[in-house]
Formats: structure tokens, C-alpha cells, sequence
């Protein structure tokens, strides 16, 4: 009998497709579409703040459910409802009148939907297709949401503000997340085994199986409980929160930031979609987390983050912004991919989904206030200058810690107790 091609890297085709159109079209448009909705409801920059960092906020705190739904109920099982629940939400957005209806149309249903349908279904798609090649499959999931949202910074957002509304832009978006739903319950298989297949294509990956029985470090498996016993895993966290907070506050803030130093409309756009296109060669270069550490990998690219956002505080000329945001783009890109790729090289691929669960739930309650902390910042002091200045000084900070992180052994005595009730599965 003729042994069936492996389909591994379509499938993380498919789900690079339906991370992209899933996540991009609605995160990026919050705040490209922001000065225009300011304008029509009446919100400040604190409010206009607080509606991303609920949005945020609920789906960080999401990830331990959604990883125990996943691995109950399959990933297709959960990423066709969330995209439901987003054409629900921006259809809402479209007909929003005030910073309530904003507040639970974007920030609460639109979190609700991209926690169930993008951010932890596309990692653990790749994870658990790819052992081996985890760092190139992540990488390339994730590829699609810079794809995808350099389109809606350069061409998509503007061309909305030019030629129709803000409130247009809401109706496309939810079009596009209905399609992204039939697209995911058509064509997503969420792991290999239930194809009859194995991961990274067969008995090449033998040592995927030994990872998978014995745990990454060979003396047992990994769980999240365990995980939680170790330090690794909340310096992880820290880092995570040191990459990820710049990118939402520049989505947020970015446009008014430019144009507070002189830059249009399209030229903000321009740079931002720069920003985002970059952070695809960024992925990209997360690449080499198969053949290094991906903690020391981790380090780099936080580093260059740092830089990138010491940059734009002082970004007045076109060349040093579109610079700026280069390295900004480069080092979230690839920092996006490192730290899930960190989580799976230091607990394993069957622990990955509830572990990087829990790691966004934890983050969740700390890195969503930030764009709300921002709009303060600017409504105290009258810029963006010294929210630009904290990001980069927590950059360069989170890249010492991580060029002294080593992966956990398990067995080893942890550094507290952990409640019975923290565990996620």
C-alpha cells in the first residue's frame, strides 16, 4: 500500500491563512482607524487604551481554557466558534455609538474570538505537527499575521479611511473572519495522529516519539504543574512581556506617535506596514531556533527590539523611523516565535498547550494594562515619549535575562508549591 504523503506543512499553510486573516485585519485596524473613531464617539486616549487592553486582557486570560478545549475537543473544535463570535463583534464594532459599545464589542467579544480562533491554536498547530522543525513551522504560521497585517497597515486601513469609514472597515472585517471560519472547518487537522501520520513526516522523527514519552530532558514528561515549579517558566514570562507589550502600544499608539513628529496620515501607515512586514523576516529568522539555543536566540532579538524602540522616541526624520521600526519589526518577529519555541524545547510538545495557556493567562493580567497605562501617559504628559522610553529600557533589560536562561531538569526541586487547583490538564 502506497504510504500517503505527509501533510504537515500544508496544514501550517492552512493555519498560517487563517492566523493571518484571522488576527491581523482586527488588531491592526483598532488603531489605524483610531484618530477618525476618536473624532466620531468622543474617546480619549486613556478610554481608547482601555477597550484594547480588555480585548487584551480577555484573551490572555483564555489560554488555560483554550488549551484544555483543545486538547479535549480538537483545535478545529475551537477555532471555527471563535470566528463566529468575531463576525458577532465587529459587526457590533461597525454600529458602535459610544465608548461602551466599543468596550464590549471590541475589547470583550473581540477578545473572546481571537482567543479561541488565532493567537494559541496557530502554536499549537505547528507544535504539534513539528518537533524537529518546530522552530521553522511556528515561524511560518505565525508568518501570517505580517503578512497579512502589513496589508492592512499600507494598503487596507488607509484606503478605508480614504475612500469609505471606519465603520466599513468593521463590515469587511467581519466578512473576513466569516470566511476564515468555513476555511478553518473545512481544512484544519489539528494533530498528525488522527490522519494516521506522525510528527515531522514519520520514522525519520523517531526521537520525536522518545521526546514525546520520555520529555524533552529524558527523564520523564512534562506537565503543567510541573512547570509551574520552575523559574524558567516565569522568567518566560517576564520575556514575553518584554517583547510583546512595545508591539500592542506602537498597534495603539503608533499613528498618533508619527504624526505628533510630522508624519501624514500615509506616511505613518507606510512605516507602521514597514514594521509589520519586517517582523515577517523576523519569524523568519527564528528559524535558526533549531540549530541554537532559542533562549540565546531570544536575547539577541530583544536587544535589536530595544533599540528599535529607543529609536522612534527621537524617529523625526524618515530614514531613522523607517529604521526604527525595522528593528522593532525584527526583534518582535522573531521574539514571537522564540518564546513558544523556548516553552516547547523546555517542557515538551504534549505539555505545550496548556503550558503556553497558562503562560497567557499570567501575562494577561500584567501586559494588557500597558496600552492603558500609555493613554495616561500621553494624556498626563502630552506625548508618547516616555511610554517609548520605559518599552526600550524593559527590552534591553529582558535580553540580560535572557542570555543567562538553561532549560529546566525535570525532577529537580522546584521553587514552591503549586495548588492542586492551578493545574490546567
Amino acid at each position: 500500500m502506497t504510504k500517503r504523503p505527509f501533510i504537515g506543512w500544508w496544514v501550517v499553510g492552512v493555519g498560517s491563512l487563517c492566523y493571518g486573516f484571522g488576527i491581523s485585519p482586527m488588531y491592526y485596524s483598532w488603531g489605524l482607524f483610531l484618530p477618525e473613531m476618536q473624532r466620531d464617539l468622543g474617546l480619549n486616549d486613556t478610554q481608547s487604551g482601555l477597550v484594547f487592553s480588555v480585548f487584551s486582557y480577555i484573551y490572555h486570560l483564555l489560554g488555560p481554557l483554550v488549551g484544555i478545549a483543545m486538547g479535549r475537543y480538537g483545535i478545529r473544535s475551537v477555532m471555527v466558534p471563535g470566528s463566529a463570535i468575531a463576525v458577532v463583534a465587529f459587526w457590533l464594532m461597525s454600529r458602535a455609538d459610544s465608548f461602551a459599545d466599543c468596550l464590549l464589542a471590541y475589547g470583550v467579544l473581540g477578545g473572546i474570538a481571537i482567543g479561541l480562533a488565532t493567537i494559541l491554536p496557530a502554536q499549537t498547530l505547528a507544535s504539534n505537527w513539528f518537533v524537529r522543525s518546530r522552530s521553522r513551522a511556528i515561524a511560518l504560521v505565525l508568518g501570517g499575521g505580517a503578512v497579512v497585517g502589513f496589508g492592512v497597515n499600507k494598503y487596507f486601513a488607509p484606503e478605508i479611511i480614504r475612500l469609505a469609514d471606519w465603520r466599513t472597515g468593521w463590515v469587511i472585517i467581519a466578512g473576513i473572519s466569516a470566511t476564515v471560519g468555513v476555511i478553518a472547518a473545512l481544512f484544519i487537522r489539528g494533530t498528525p495522529e488522527k490522519v494516521g501520520q506522525e510528527p515531522d513526516g514519520g520514522p525519520a522523527s523517531g526521537d520525536a516519539e522518545l521526546e514525546d514519552q520520555r520529555g524533552p530532558t529524558g527523564q520523564g514528561e512534562w506537565t503543567a504543574p510541573l512547570a509551574l515549579r520552575t523559574s524558567q517558566f516565569y522568567l518566560l514570562v517576564g520575556l514575553s512581556i518584554a517583547y510583546g507589550v512595545p508591539w500592542g502600544i506602537i498597534s495603539v499608539f503608533g499613528r498618533d506617535h508619527l504624526e505628533s513628529l510630522g508624519f501624514t496620515l500615509a506616511a505613518a501607515g507606510s512605516i507602521l506596514g514597514a514594521r509589520v512586514l519586517v517582523s515577517l523576516f523576523g519569524r523568519f529568522s527564528a528559524f535558526l531556533g533549531d540549530f541554537m539555543p532559542p533562549q540565546t536566540l531570544l536575547g539577541i532579538v530583544l536587544l535589536i527590539e530595544g533599540l528599535g524602540c529607543a529609536g522612534l522616541i527621537f524617529a523625526e526624520t524618515t530614514l531613522l523611523a523607517y529604521l526604527s521600526v525595522i528593528l522593532v519589526g525584527l526583534g518582535f518577529g522573531a521574539a514571537y516565535v522564540c518564546i513558544p519555541v523556548t516553552y516547547s524545547a523546555f517542557y515538551g510538545r504534549r505539555a505545550f498547550g496548556t503550558t503556553v495557556g497558562t503562560r497567557f493567562a499570567i501575562t494577561g493580567v500584567i501586559a494588557p494594562a500597558a496600552p492603558t497605562l500609555a493613554g495616561m501617559l500621553s494624556d498626563w504628559s502630552g506625548s508618547h515619549v516616555l511610554t517609548f522610553s520605559i518599552m526600550a529600557t524593559t527590552c534591553l533589560l529582558g535580553a540580560l535575562v535572557a542570555f543567562g536562561l538553561r532549560a529546566p531538569v525535570l525532577g529537580a526541586r522546584p521553587i514552591a508549591p503549586v495548588a492542586a487547583s492551578s493545574s490546567s490538564g
